[in-house]
């Protein structure tokens, strides 16, 4: 009956610990994502956001004050840049994560752009898109 006890006690610590763990990390994974990806915007991004008329038609008049925009009261399903993270890791592999990126780095031709854009509208909707785009800017503003 001991044993019992004592391998439950040390079950549960360890799926605690996990999950302690596993949040700790996804919330470094998604600041230190969000960094990059903000540090990569341009105001040439930043103007093409604010043409989007998904984006518009969500923001209205308030696009010059887009930091200040709440995703918690809209309807788009990604509100936290944690979520942005987890939407981005569940739809491509590590793999294309690393590619997209090294890509961006480098600079984009345009043809690499409308494979990217490809990519992202392919796996994600409209909205996951738009409120990407939104949560990334925002970062891009904090960060400025």
């Amino acid at each position: 009956m001991k044993k019992i006890i004592f391998w439950s006690i040390t079950g549960g610590s360890f799926i605690l610990l996990g999950f302690l763990i596993y949040f700790a990390s996804m919330n470094f994974i998604s600041n230190k994502v969000m960094t990059e990806v903000a540090a990569s915007i341009t105001e040439d991004d930043l103007e093409m956001l604010a043409s989007d008329p998904n984006v518009e038609a969500l923001l209205g008049n308030s696009m010059g004050d887009l930091k200040a925009a709440d995703l918690q009261k809209t309807s788009l399903p990604i509100k936290t840049k944690e979520e942005a993270v987890k939407k981005i890791s569940e739809s491509f592999s590590i793999d294309e994560i690393r590619q997209s990126v090294s890509k961006v780095k480098g600079g984009l031709t345009a043809e690499e752009q409308n494979e990217l854009y490809s990519l992202l509208t392919e796996r994600l909707s409209d909205e996951e898109l738009t409120a990407l785009k939104i949560i990334a800017v925002q970062e891009a503003k904090r960060n400025q």
